[in-house]
């Protein structure tokens, strides 16, 4: 396995980020970014998958971006549906991974995430269409703000995009403060995933629900990872 370790920055200066990239094993046809690197890579061993899918000819060949989260303060900032974090994914880190890789379209590609990485990967692709036609979001923090991405999903400009969206039937606590920031959470984390996952078919696109027997763990996230891939880049 040929993972680059490197650092990327923003053009505003905002944000200086860990990376890893992951070549395609033949050329590129496409362009995958995956928030939480952390969890990607181990305990999750997505780079693994993602080599085995392509050798079988079950997705297509896709160059990846593994993002460093930081530290957890910093997931709390950048992972809450935030404006200027979604700008370094889909402007500065897609322009760096296209040259990288030798891909030139700017549209087609697969944006993942976890937890409130899950949430940011969502918000990311409504706030830029047309750029992620593919969404991966792992148990999803659909909760945030009184289920505000949810709210808003009417007013977004239309986009064609499909949305694998998964969460764990033990995942319906509520009351919940999160370190290290105290973020709150009201909701279940299950109705959260539901209720998002209507709001994006209310307005026509393809979503995935998928309930899994487990609760908020890398294990169940990392064992629908093959399935989710083949459902969202299957073309």
């Amino acid at each position: 396995m040929n993972l680059e370790e490197i650092a990327l920055s923003s053009a505003s200066g905002e944000y200086r980020r860990k990376a890893w990239y992951l070549p395609a094993v033949s050329e590129a046809r496409m362009l995958g970014i995956f928030l939480d690197a952390e969890l990607y890579l181990e305990p999750m061993e997505a780079p693994a998958t993602l080599e085995m899918l392509q050798r079988s000819g079950e997705i297509p060949p896709i160059a990846c971006l593994f993002v460093s989260r930081l530290d957890g303060e910093a997931r709390h900032y950048d992972y809450t549906c935030s404006e200027a974090y979604s700008e370094f994914v889909a402007i500065d880190l897609l322009r760096w991974l296209r040259e990288r890789s030798g891909v030139s379209e700017e549209s087609g590609h697969l944006l993942a995430g976890v937890s409130l990485s899950g949430l940011q990967v969502a918000y990311t692709s409504l706030k830029h269409p047309g750029i992620f036609s593919s969404v991966l979001s792992h148990s999803g923090s659909f909760w945030w703000q009184r289920e505000w991405l949810a709210r808003q999903v009417p007013g977004f400009p239309r986009n064609s995009s499909r949305y694998w969206l998964s969460v764990g039937t033990k995942e319906d606590a509520t009351d919940i403060h999160h370190p290290p920031t105290g973020l709150h959470q009201e909701l279940d984390q299950i109705s959260g995933v539901r209720n998002f996952a209507d709001a994006l078919r209310a307005r026509g696109n393809e979503v995935h629900y998928h309930l899994y027997e487990d609760g908020h763990r890398a294990e169940p996230w990392k064992a629908e990872l093959p399935d989710a891939l083949r459902w969202l880049l299957d073309k």
